[in-house]
């Protein structure tokens, strides 16, 4: 993924949540990429920081509840959000 590939995300008609909960895992793994370079820059895009925390609590999310293959619901948003899932024990 390029810099003009990654600054769509940060159009700001674009919902990150909903964004990221659609993406399928091997495109969040690619943006997560994107966003971690893009981050270790003199000057990243506003913005970039929350993206990056956003895909990488989705990544871990799914990881957890073992529902790496299929997105998130539209409507969870992660850990403290109004639909936050638990994690299994152990």
């Amino acid at each position: 993924m390029n810099e003009e590939d990654l600054s769509r995300y940060f159009d700001e008609t674009v919902d990150p949540a909903e964004t990221v909960a659609a993406l399928p895992e091997p495109a969040l793994v690619e943006l997560a990429d994107a966003l971690y370079r893009h981050l270790d820059t003199p000057s990243p895009t506003f913005g970039a920081h929350s993206w990056y925390v956003q895909v990488a609590d989705e990544l871990r999310m799914r990881r957890l509840t073992g529902s790496a293959d299929t997105p998130a619901a539209s409507d969870d948003r992660g850990p403290g959000g109004p639909a936050g899932r638990e994690v299994p024990a152990g």
